[in-house]
């Protein structure tokens, strides 16, 4: 027995040395097997985040271990969240080829797009990345140590009360114009404010006192503020995604106006935070810049700044433009044509928030607020009784003339002064015996001259030295030998594409360019032939309005003589900045025939038959057009969406010429709506700007020892615009007139005053130069100038100024140049490494 233990015990002792041995091997056979079985291999590359947009971009490749076996989805986790599984764009890595010496893997890169959560952020969160197979299985790519992580931003959230402002905002002027007091109500040209217009801009007013309130804005300047950046701001996005192709706001008049606010002392004529010999500042168009001086009153947009704090003051300059069009054009509709203010509304809105008006940031909107409020405070001081009423209104009157005049931009005030010119001598046409001329008109008429002609005057003594310079500029002072003639044949489709053409990145076309009016040519005219012969009389405002748009396509599609385009103004005239004069032409005939309908939508058999045939040729006009369009623009826009667009038309078209108002607005309404609400982003504008703490610590504003001033930066737009924004001055950025002193100092024989006479966004760089010069100057662009320096023997002194900001990817070679030496205390963290010029030019 005691030998049987001692056998056992032996043989136990043997089986478990045995284990030890065995099971380890074992794991290793299992492990090597399933290593050998794994379903597929693969590698991230890279991993990039679009803070902006709220993007993840992630790039790698990825193979089956069975060539029968296709890749199907990406699976994408980020802080151990599933954000993303689905498919992936495909492209080729013969990298990948070589480095395995598989030839089937050539088409194994991908990359794909995931939208990040809101909620998700961090600094550091954990990214995996899986592939999954069509077979069922999945597996795990391994990732680069920079490819394993990413820093996501947080996205702010809309608070309580902003967006109880933005409901509201919307609510309020809505539910004026479906309340059941005020169907019909304004039909005949009622006047006074009491009613429903009265009702209708106090709720506008209100809306924009909200929206200003919460300091919600559709800027893009969170693209002028993001990283890299060197201010720190608090600027935020909420909705929505900012637009670069807005870059005359966001690039331009944004941190203009806030350099304005930063000058010392604040809102100069003349600003010397722009350039060694600064810029006057009463030149700007559109909106204006906010400047104290009497001008000022007729640029309204820029009232905010000079009261309300910083975030509320952007939101002021964003909001008046759009919502001060809306209410003055439903105005001048409710006014003119005698329509309900339901309907005048409708109207105006297409106006106001076309794609057009959209993609240029609701300037094209502001352009025609001045003249449309001109004419209706015009009509109310002609029919005023009382002094008061007639001198105040006048007043207005003239202010907005003003206002339209300081708009400084041809390309559309020449045309819509060609619209509303005879608009307003056929409105007088038509309703003299309505208009007193007694002594309170009289009055009306010397306040509107006194106050516009003040105005005029005012800004004239302090601009016309700059306009003088701009005016011998080649671009734009002699950009006036437009003759028309070379617009798209297809030029009045484009508003009807918006919904795509606007989003998709076309061909030939980028956002602003792809954005019109809705246009219906041949309903419009079938619909005023049909009016005037049942009617056997022509509106006179109506007949000017088609009277302007047969000129407007004239000069568009013909083109005119050089002595008609002189004698007419129109040479300094754009075809293709025509869409706004012709889509407010169109929408006033479009509101006229609609005034002479009922809703009734009765219609006799003839009406029915020309209504069918109109409708079936302007579906046929659609594909006539889409036929002119360059091949690989037509082939990009989906051919379902194009039929869709043949068959709308077609159906407006007979809704109009039948009459049937609220199907018509509807629809046409919709579409503009369609087209341009995803476009505008919503955020809240930044309530300070500051330098970053390692540039705060400098004396950037104040001049080095031998004079030189401010800051030339290098390779970044950007930073040359906030640093004016910010209080510093530049030696390059936006200059409406040249720089004599940099000019003189670069090019003092004036050999390249053709490149560099202009308006310009003025953008300095560094490249190699080889030869004897040691910078190069190009305008690639009419609006563009670009100085090249040599890093190595370029003398950066003769910029005029005391510092040299660059990116620090870009600042190679700059260490070897005696005329700048780094700056210890910005150690290129953020970045961006800072130099200062050492004494004046050798």
């Amino acid at each position: 027995m005691p030998t049987l233990f001692l056998v056992l015990g032996t043989a136990a002792r043997w089986l478990q040395a045995c284990w030890r041995v065995a099971l380890p091997c074992a794991l290793l056979a299992w492990a090597a097997v399933a290593q050998a079985a794994a379903p597929g291999t693969g590698f991230v590359d890279k991993l990039e985040v679009r803070p902006e947009q709220r993007q993840l971009v992630v790039t790698g490749w990825a193979a089956p271990a069975n060539p029968g076996v296709f890749t199907t989805n990406a699976i994408v986790r980020v802080g151990g969240e599933e954000i993303y599984r689905g498919r992936m764009q495909r492209m080729d890595r013969p990298d990948v080829v070589s480095a395995t010496g598989h030839p089937e893997w050539l088409g194994s890169g991908f990359q794909v797009t995931v939208q990040l959560p809101r909620g998700l952020h961090g600094d550091a969160l954990p990214v995996e990345v899986a592939i999954r197979l069509g077979s069922g299985e999945e597996f795990t790519l391994e990732a680069l140590p920079e490819a394993r992580q990413v820093a996501v931003p947080a996205v702010p959230r809309i608070g309580t009360a902003v967006g109880l402002a933005l409901v509201l905002a919307l609510v309020l002027p809505l539910g004026v114009l479906l309340a059941p007091r005020w169907r019909g109500a304004g039909e005949g040209g009622g006047t006074r404010w009491g009613g429903p217009m009265g009702a209708f801009a106090l709720a506008l007013g209100a809306s924009f006192v909200l929206l200003v309130g919460a300091g919600v804005t559709g800027s893009s300047v969170a693209l002028l503020l993001g990283q890299p950046s060197v201010t720190v701001s608090d600027e935020a996005v909420l909705l929505g995604e900012p637009r670069a192709i807005r870059s005359d706001e966001w690039q331009v008049f944004t941190p203009l106006a806030l350099a304005q606010r930063a000058h010392q002392p604040a809102f100069p004529v003349h600003n010397t935070l722009l350039g060694a010999d600064g810029q006057n500042m009463l030149v700007a168009g559109m909106t204006g810049l906010p400047v104290a001086h009497v001008s000022a009153l007729a640029r309204p947009a820029t009232w905010g700044f000079f009261f309300l704090d910083l975030r509320r003051a952007l939101a002021w300059a964003w909001w008046l433009p759009i919502l001060g069009a809306l209410a003055a054009w439903t105005w001048l509709l409710q006014r003119l044509l005698r329509l309900p203010v339901p309907l005048a509304a409708a109207l105006g809105a297409s106006g106001a928030l076309a794609a057009y008006s959209t993609g240029f940031s609701g300037w094209p909107a502001y352009a025609a607020l001045g003249p449309a409020l001109a004419l209706c405070l015009a009509d109310v001081a002609l029919r005023a009784q009382g002094l008061r009423r007639a001198v105040l209104s006048g007043a207005g009157a003239g202010l907005a003339a003003a206002g339209f005049a300081l708009l400084l931009y041809p390309a559309w005030q020449v045309p819509l002064a060609t619209l509303f010119v005879p608009l307003a001598l056929a409105w007088w046409w038509r309703d003299v015996a309505q208009w007193r001329w007694r002594g309170p008109q009289w009055l009306a008429l010397l306040a509107a001259v006194l106050v516009g002609s003040g105005v005029l005057l005012a800004w004239w003594l302090d601009a016309r030295d700059a306009v003088a310079l701009m005016r011998q500029t080649v671009y734009p002072g002699q950009r006036v030998h437009e003759l028309g003639g070379d617009i798209d044949r297809w030029f009045l489709l484009k508003g009807w594409l918006a919904p795509v053409s606007m989003y998709q990145g076309l061909p030939h076309l980028v956002a602003s360019d792809a954005a019109s009016y809705l246009f219906l040519p041949l309903a419009t005219l079938a619909g005023f032939a049909l009016t005037g012969l049942r009617q056997r009389r022509i509106d006179p405002p109506a007949l000017v309005a088609l009277g302007f748009a047969a000129f407007a396509l004239a000069f568009m599609f013909a083109g005119f003589p050089a002595w008609l385009a002189d004698a007419t103004l129109w040479g300094s005239v754009t075809a293709y900045r025509l869409d706004l004069p012709l889509g407010m032409a169109q929408i006033l005939l479009v509101g006229w025939l609609l005034g002479q309908a009922g809703e009734s939508g009765e219609a006799g058999g003839a009406q029915r038959v020309l209504a069918l045939l109109v409708a079936v040729a302007s579906g046929a006009f659609v594909g006539w057009q889409w036929g002119r369009m360059p091949a690989d623009l037509a082939a990009a826009l989906p051919a379902g969406f194009v039929v869709l667009v043949m068959l709308l038309v077609a159906w407006l078209a007979a809704q109009l010429l039948l009459g049937h108002r609220r199907r018509f607005v509807a629809a046409w309404l919709g579409w503009t709506l369609a087209a341009t609400l995803p476009f505008h982003p919503l955020g809240l504008g930044p309530s300070t700007l500051q330098l970053q703490p390692d540039m705060a610590r400098l004396p950037l504003a104040e001049p080095g020892a031998g004079g030189a001033r401010g800051v030339a930066v290098i390779g970044e737009r950007n930073w040359a615009m906030t640093l004016p924004a910010a209080g510093v001055p530049v030696a390059n950025g936006l200059f409406y007139t040249p720089e004599p002193g940099l000019w003189r100092s670069l090019d003092p024989e004036g050999r390249l005053r053709q490149l560099t006479n202009r308006y310009q966004r003025l953008l300095f760089e560094l490249v190699p130069i080889y030869g004897e010069d040691t910078f190069r100057i190009v305008s690639p662009r009419l609006d563009e100038v670009r100085v090249s320096f040599d890093p190595g023997r370029f003398d950066f002194r003769r910029l005029g100024a005391r510092y040299l900001l660059v990116p620090t990817a870009q600042a190679a070679g700059l260490e070897a140049n005696a005329s700048v030496r780094r700056v210890p205390a910005v150690d290129g963290e953020g970045g961006y490494l800072l130099f200062e010029l050492t004494g004046r030019p050798a």
